[in-house]
């Protein structure tokens, strides 16, 4: 029994850590942004790249309005590119290694991506529907 009140401890004191961290500021990576899916008939993870403008102020604009893209903006805004794989280390290899130029400038943004791929695998290997953080 104090196993399992240990655990849930734990689990409780990192779901408080990252809601704190998720907090922070963070920095665009000028080279753009990824939305991560998964593709349940094909077995695959689908990761798409989106080129950014950045203002100066560090937000991401529209580049046919000028306006700051918003996380609830609806836009048909095209992927500039389209990485498959099977694993979240496929598609990390592909697009770190390799020919540059590569689509991915700040480490931050390397290791979030690195994270959210495991994630993704994670809920296609188990069939669950992953959203991304």
């Amino acid at each position: 029994m104090k196993n399992l009140d240990l655990k849930e401890e734990l689990n409780q004191s990192i779901r408080l850590l990252d809601e704190k961290l998720s907090k922070r500021q963070i920095d665009l990576d000028p080279k753009g942004y990824f939305l991560i899916k998964i593709d349940p008939l094909t077995n695959e993870l689908i990761l798409e790249h989106f080129l950014n403008n950045i203002d100066q102020k560090g937000r991401a604009i529209d580049p046919e309005s000028g306006e700051p893209i918003g996380c609830n903006s609806k836009r048909a805004n095209q992927p500039t590119n389209i990485f498959r794989g099977k694993s979240a280390k496929e598609l990390g290899i592909k697009i770190s290694e390799g020919n540059a130029p590569f689509p991915i400038s700040r480490l931050d943004h390397a290791i979030y991506i690195g994270r959210e791929l495991q994630r993704a695998e994670e809920c296609l290997r188990n069939g669950k529907q992953y959203i991304q953080d």
